[in-house]
């Protein structure tokens, strides 16, 4: 029995004593071409890509997605992949770019300087020769396996050959379906299903919520984020545009405006201490996962964003914004591809369904409660509308960049030239909302529209509550 299992495996690889990590701070290369800072892989450099590297040695883990602001380093990790799989874990690797000139360029620019650069890959990789069918633009053979580089709306391509590694470059730029044959990602996985030791790697920055490829790996996985430790209080958090705090002089008109920045701070979500860049980032950082569970299904997924990286300053993020904030098309790319977030598309709804299929679900306190506040509002408001027989009312929500939630609407039947409808409006804007920690916020101010035929009573019932900040408004 040991002999047979001997012989069967007598040409496997044994295997690899370093993980991706460590075999890309000793071997790799940062190409000129390629790299605003050419020389040796240093992962202190982007401390945020280490584990999701090692994840790649991980038995347990299958599939790894990297959701990702442009220029942060995600294309670089999966060359050290292949790098490594060349030189450690040789096999047959699928390597597939949004469309085949993608691909091209990737392999001209990014894949040929890293094998001329290294020389562990230069030995094992040679160079593209006309008469060499083994090794063109768009394949490289090694010893123990060949990289293939395809476009995703190649049915045939993704649907031909067995393979061990699948690796997806930019996969929010896909195609849709690759012919009629349907999810590219879906027929690559099919490629790896008869090796027990596959891998697959779906790197991309994000792109718009709900229709975004990459968040949904993402949200399959483990959902790690880098998360930063607060000086004050030592909550781990990560760092989002949302709790970046910044003060700012405009001058100028129309196109001819320019900003000035005071201040940039990121502002702790659970203590509200105010910190800056060169604070958080001499802080300790580490990935933190709201998922992981999803380990056991061998999938590890993370999501870093602009505020990590190292070559991008706050205050240039911040500038950008304020360049950008009027201009819908500009701002979505702003969030894409420098915040590194996804983009919520909040124009008009087609019909009522699709209004209600945005319904949000605030969710359900420990003692069985419903939540009234979801994550997020900062201040509520309520606006009342006056009728002959009834006042109409509504408790808003309000939170950073206009952000608004609906928290609580009625109507209270009753003539307003009565106390007893202004009684139970008290009700409403002096209740204590709470979120699903328990801590509340009240009605910060009340608008009554004194319109109509209940002007004077208006004025006399909110005159009485001045105090409670409620005001007659036309």
């Amino acid at each position: 029995m040991d002999r047979t299992f001997s012989r069967a495996f007598a040409n496997y690889p044994p295997p690899a004593d370093l993980t991706v990590s460590e075999w890309a701070a000793e071997h790799r290369i940062l190409s000129r071409e390629s790299s605003a800072e050419a020389g040796p892989w240093r992962n202190e450099r982007t401390p945020y890509m280490v584990e999701p590297m090692n994840a790649f040695n991980d038995p347990r883990v299958r599939e790894i997605s990297i959701v990702a602001m442009s220029q942060v380093g995600k294309s670089e990790v999966e060359l050290n992949i292949i790098g490594y799989i060349i030189d450690q874990d040789p096999g047959s690797v699928l390597y597939i770019q949004p469309n085949l000139d993608d691909a091209k360029k990737f392999s001209r620019l990014r894949i040929a300087p890293m094998i001329r650069d290294c020389d562990t890959l230069r030995t094992k990789v040679s160079e593209v020769r006309s008469r060499d069918a083994g090794n063109t633009v768009l394949q490289k053979t090694f010893p123990g396996g060949m990289l293939t580089m395809v476009g995703s709306q190649s049915p045939s391509a993704l649907a031909s050959t067995p393979a061990r590694y699948v690796l997806g470059d930019e996969v929010d730029r896909w195609a849709m379906s690759a012919g009629s044959e349907g999810d590219p990602w879906a027929l690559a996985a099919a490629r790896t299903t008869t090796f027990y030791n596959a891998k697959m790697v779906a790197v991309s920055t994000p792109t718009i919520k709900g229709y975004s490829r990459i968040e949904k790996l993402f949200l399959d996985g483990t959902q790690e984020r880098w998360c930063s430790q607060c000086p004050d209080c030592g909550e781990w958090h990560d760092i989002t545009f949302d709790d970046i705090k910044f003060d700012f002089d405009t001058t100028g008109s129309g196109r001819r405006k320019s900003h000035t920045l005071h201040s940039v701070h990121w502002c702790c979500p659970s203590c509200g201490c105010l910190h800056t860049e060169a604070e958080m980032r001499a802080q300790p950082a580490r990935w933190i996962a709201e998922n992981p569970g999803a380990i056991e299904r061998g999938r590890r997924s993370f999501w870093v964003n602009a505020f990590s990286s190292p070559w991008r300053s706050w205050d240039k993020i911040v500038l950008k914004f304020l360049e950008v904030k009027n201009d819908p098309e500009e701002l979505k790319v702003f969030y894409n591809t420098v915040l590194g977030e996804l983009w919520e598309d909040r124009g008009d709804m087609e019909d009522e369904d699709t209004m209600l299929a945005r319904r949000e679900d605030y969710g359900t306190a420990k003692d069985g409660t419903p939540v009234e506040l979801p994550d997020g509002v900062l201040v509520l408001t309520c606006g009342v509308d006056t009728q002959d027989d009834r006042l109409e009312y509504e408790v808003v929500g309000h939170g950073h960049y206009g952000e608004t939630w609906g928290i609580k609407k009625g109507i209270i039947m009753g003539d307003p030239n009565y106390d007893e409808p202004w009684e139970r409006l008290d009700d409403v804007i002096t209740h204590t909302y709470r979120f699903a920690n328990g801590r509340g916020l009240t009605v910060s101010m009340t608008c009554v529209d004194s319109g109509g035929h209940k002007t004077q009573s208006v004025y006399m019932r909110t005159r009485a509550r001045l105090q409670q900040r409620v005001f007659a408004i036309k």
